[in-house]
């Protein structure tokens, strides 16, 4: 499972100016911000947020299909940081905000569009409230923190979730479907507080 991890230090930092490939340059002069997984992450989450604006309208099919390839990009963007060899610690945090930013969103969205009754959300809203305001004191006081395999395990069960939830409305509320949705929403929100746990107590 790639976490998205750095060293501390920008991929290009110990090469040559010289030796350095396009992308690295380019990242390097925008000081980490212009790469090509940052490019994609902020495609990714545009296409998020136009799934959203589907669901809302009650375009039910257009919002999962726009979702599920919003959500592929971010696999896609961490692959591309090892491919082009431009993962930093900037990009590590623009692709951490950028993914709370897109659930956070879904998550409210789902409740304004009638889809999860209101204390589903409020389970799988309140870890995902939290863990930014924990990662960014824990950042300040200046412990490193990083993605875990639990916290995209918890993302992962948490999307699972939301799928089902918007697949069950969009198909009329099968039973079958409902109640494997419950599963992954349990399972979403046990993990979504023991991640928070752990990035609470995480030294590194």
């Amino acid at each position: 499972m790639n976490l998205h991890r750095t060293t501390g230090k920008p991929d290009w930092e110990t090469i040559k100016p010289s030796k350095r490939n396009v992308f690295q340059k380019v990242a390097a002069a925008t000081n980490s911000l212009v790469t090509p997984p940052n490019i994609i992450t902020i495609i990714g989450l545009g296409i998020v947020i136009y799934g959203l604006i589907e669901i809302l309208n009650q375009n039910y099919w257009v919002g999962i299909i726009a979702l599920v390839f919003g959500r592929l990009l971010d696999v896609v963007d961490g692959a591309l940081a090892e491919a082009t060899h431009t993962k930093s610690p900037t990009g590590e945090i623009f692709d951490a905000a950028a993914d709370k930013v897109g659930t956070l969103l879904t998550i409210v969205a789902l409740f304004a569009a009638n889809v999860a009754s209101w204390w589903v959300i409020a389970l799988l809203l309140i870890p995902q409230v939290i863990i930014p305001f924990v990662s960014f004191y824990k950042r300040r006081k200046g412990i490193q923190v990083h993605p875990t395999r639990q916290g995209k395990l918890s993302m992962a069960a948490l999307w699972a979730a939301i799928a089902g939830l918007l697949l069950t409305k969009a198909l009329g509320d099968p039973a079958v479907l409902a109640a494997f949705t419950y599963v992954f929403i349990v399972i979403a929100v046990v993990l979504g507080f023991y991640a928070l746990w752990q990035y609470a107590t995480d030294r590194d």
